[in-house]
């Protein structure tokens, strides 16, 4: 069998084999493909069933990685791409909120569903093969086109992005409306309790409905620097009896950073044993936050360490995509992963791990790339996690079941020895 360079494969293309690649603890393995499936690397190659008729190829890997495939845990691909289109808005939170209220009606649901699919194709380029997706009821005659417009965009995305829709809920939504959402199929109630005049009544509202569909429930959680809210204590209090399947994350969770130490451990206790999974988002909380302090500007993060050493499971997300809540939101889950290292004080490695460990989260199988684990993967240019995030992974082939199914790749023009040395005379 031909051996393929790693930029040499293209969409489409079934990999048997990797040679020489770097595993994310920096072990140098030989990988074996079977059946979509990590195998045992030894033993005569098998067919892989199913799969069509494409060749099979065997590649070297050497100087390559092959990293868990990322999950973006928290995004709003309803609102992508409008910062521009409301006029190029900056600020707060509470500002952000305010600019979404005033432009939001103007969304048509084609839009919608345009914008979604374009972050959608652009986080399956950048690694992410899964994603949760908070929706808004969009402002308006219809507030239930946002939600229809990202179902759109999932089943489009099916196969190789796996989505999970939150239908995200405020104070003024009537009871009937989020009846007719999970009507048209979402994953999970969602809500933004510190938001609301009566946070622990938005709590339990939104836990019943949960539990009146069977589903379960990611909220906003203490998005703010107030060290007065502790809303996920009162969410870990009201599931904590939840069968295991049922989801209860808590979303930003930024009021941790400014905890006592006491209060931290209570509240890191109480979702320990009631499930509850935390999913950080550092980028749009280092912009939202913190524009009341002139100075000493607070890091608008949660303590991750401490969540980890707690037995919280956590989590990440990209958050918001070029839209009034955050300007310059891409959606790579490497800058993620970047961020959790600079401003969150995670090594490399588990900041990986957190990027990774939202397909858990969502039902997915493990993708390690230990033997008998699904051949899922980014394969990127690199011989550390810590050398993959420092240079944001410009090279990157996205793998899933052996299937390449996205490639992003870096071109730059060598400059000649002879004009290298005229340029440093």
């Amino acid at each position: 069998m031909p051996v393929t360079l790693p930029e040499e494969l293209l969409p489409g293309q079934v990999i048997a084999r990797l040679h020489g690649v770097t595993l994310a603890d920096g072990t140098s393995a030989g990988i074996r493909v079977i059946d979509g499936r990590i195998a045992d690397p030894g033993g005569t190659l098998t067919v892989v069933p199913g799969i069509g008729t494409e060749p099979e190829i065997d590649v070297d890997a050497t100087g390559w990685m092959l990293l868990p495939p990322a999950a973006d845990l928290h995004a709003h691909i309803d609102k992508a791409y409008t910062w521009s289109m409301f006029g190029e808005p900056e600020g707060s939170l509470e500002d952000a909120v305010a600019c979404w209220q005033q432009h939001g009606a103007s969304l048509r649901e084609e839009q919608i569903a345009a914008n979604a699919r374009r972050q959608l194709g652009a986080a399956l380029r950048a690694g992410v093969t899964a994603m949760r997706t908070h929706v808004n009821y969009h402002e308006g005659a219809d507030p239930l086109r946002g939600i229809r417009a990202v179902l759109e965009a999932r089943d489009d995305y099916r196969g190789l992005v796996d989505v999970q829709v939150v239908a995200m809920h405020g104070q003024l939504i009537d009871d009937a409306l989020i009846r007719d959402a999970i009507g048209l199929g979402v994953d999970l109630i969602g809500a933004a309790p510190h938001l609301s005049e009566t946070p622990r009544a938005e709590i339990h509202r939104a836990a019943a409905f949960a539990e009146s569909a069977g589903i379960g429930i990611d909220l906003h959680t203490d998005e703010n620097l107030d060290p007065d809210s502790l809303d996920l204590i009162d969410l870990a209090h009201r599931t904590a009896d939840w069968p295991a399947h049922m989801t209860r994350s808590a979303g930003h969770c930024v009021s941790l950073a400014v905890q006592p130490p006491a209060r931290l451990a209570a509240a890191l206790d109480a979702a320990a044993e009631a499930g509850v999974s935390i999913i950080t988002n550092p980028l749009t909380n280092l912009y939202l936050q913190g524009w009341q302090h002139p100075v000493a500007m607070p890091r608008a993060i949660p303590p991750l360490n401490a969540i980890l050493d707690a037995g919280v499971v956590l989590a990440a997300g990209g958050d918001n995509v070029q839209d009034p809540f955050n300007p310059l939101g891409n959606g790579d889950m490497v800058d993620v992963a970047a961020a959790l290292v600079l401003a969150g004080h995670l090594s490399p490695r588990r900041a990986w791990q957190v990027v990774a460990a939202g397909r858990g989260l969502l039902g997915l199988p493990p993708a390690t790339g230990a033997v008998g684990d699904v051949a899922d993967g980014i394969l990127v240019r690199a011989t550390s996690v810590a050398e993959a995030l420092a240079e944001r992974a410009p090279d990157r082939i996205v793998v899933r079941d052996g299937r390449v199914v996205a490639t992003r790749s870096f071109h730059s023009v060598s400059v000649p020895l002879q004009e290298r040395s005229e340029m440093r005379v």
